[in-house]
């Protein structure tokens, strides 16, 4: 047997051994950096966040399709003069987030919605575009929620790839352990979520800012649905999770989006087993607990995940989701008839969901359930 040291640089053995001991290199380095890059804590963020150049970058997009409400005009009108405010107010430490307002949204299910004022979402968006970078990167890959390059859409193709892999591992004897977190948003921890966002930030200022935006919640503990934080706040939360199930567990087909999460195993009573270390986890670490949804199954049913039904080599959409889709038609035409709605409107809905539908096999259900849809005006 030849030692590493007599292969002749011109043999294929000696090619193949370079060639797979540079990848070896390669991804240890890579393991490094995110090992590094993770044990390190940022300093001197403060400075970037209030930046004017910085505010002014998230002014746009917070007026992205709003720039016509009444409140985004009345911002825009002194715009330089609002920015010079908001960074001197953040500088001298004098902000104050201001009040929250509420709306509820019934689809899929009731929704407490909340929101702020536009100088706020300016400070938010500024100081996310600082922060963000510094943990995404540092997330799980299979994490899919408000992350760039992430989605619903690449969750469910991903869930289909591990599918595929598991099947191919294990034949059709798959189970699946589908988890889901007991009221998410409102049980967020506080001081939980405080001494995992220290574990990557040092920066004094920044501590101060996201510590006032937390405390200003209404909901004690718990984050309100619908600010920029609270998704990032959320994702930051749910990552212990995410490391604790990939590199405690070594779970290889593991997913999650939000609050939701896949596992995939080969029989029952291994699945019941990580399902019983999760959950002591979560209460531990996290003060949170698994909903009644959380079960597992076996996948000759599909798995619900991300608003579609998904096997191995098929995904269709959730009844539900045809259901209220007959249902806003029939809303669309009574609303049509008597000109409360708009032909592009209705247009830009209908599109949304066929743009939904489009990544599920449902040739026939979109012909079966738009076919038939006939809008009129008035008498005519």
């Amino acid at each position: 047997m030849h030692t590493i040291g007599r292969l002749c640089p011109a043999s294929p053995s000696a090619d193949k051994y370079k060639t797979v001991r540079g990848v070896l290199v390669a991804e240890k380095r890579k393991i490094a950096l995110r090992l590094t890059d993770n044990m390190r804590r940022h300093r001197n963020l403060f400075e970037h966040i209030y930046d004017l150049e910085n505010l002014e970058q998230a002014w746009r997009k917070v007026r992205l399709g709003k720039r016509y409400k009444s409140e985004v005009l009345s911002f825009s009108y002194n715009l330089f003069e609002n920015l010079i405010r908001v960074q001197n107010d953040l500088i001298w430490k004098t902000y104050k987030i201001g009040n929250y307002r509420q709306f509820t949204i019934y689809d899929p299910k009731e929704r407490i919605v909340e929101f702020l004022p536009v100088r706020d979402r300016v400070v938010l968006q500024a100081l996310h575009s600082v922060i963000n970078p510094i943990f995404d990167r540092g997330f799980a890959c299979d994490s899919y929620a408000c992350r760039k390059g992430k989605g619903t859409h690449a969750a469910l193709y991903r869930l289909q790839h591990f599918i595929r892999l598991a099947n191919n591992r294990w034949g059709h004897n798959i189970h699946y352990l589908q988890g889901d977190i007991f009221k998410y948003f409102p049980n967020i921890d506080h001081d939980v979520l405080k001494e995992r966002i220290r574990r990557k930030i040092k920066c004094t200022e920044t501590l101060w800012l996201i510590d006032h935006i937390i405390e200003s919640s209404p909901n004690k503990p718990g984050l309100p649905i619908g600010l920029l934080f609270s998704q990032l706040a959320a994702n930051i939360y749910m990552d212990a999770l995410d490391q604790f199930v990939k590199h405690e567990l070594r779970e290889k087909y593991y997913i999650r989006y939000m609050d939701d999460f896949i596992i995939l195993g080969s029989n029952k009573a291994d699945l019941k087993n990580v399902l019983d270390k999760i959950e002591d986890f979560l209460g531990y670490h996290l003060h949170l607990k698994l909903n009644r949804k959380t079960d597992i199954q076996k996948i000759v049913h599909g798995i619900d995940f991300v608003g579609y039904r998904v096997w191995p080599d098929k995904v269709k959409i959730r009844k539900s989701s045809v259901k209220r889709q007959v249902q806003r038609l029939k809303r669309f035409k009574h609303l049509y008839s008597c000109g409360q709605i708009s032909l592009p409107e209705i247009r830009q809905s209908i599109m949304s969901w066929v743009a939904h539908c489009k990544h599920a096999d449902t040739y026939r259900l979109r012909e079966k359930v738009l076919g038939g849809v006939v809008l009129k005006k008035g008498n005519k």
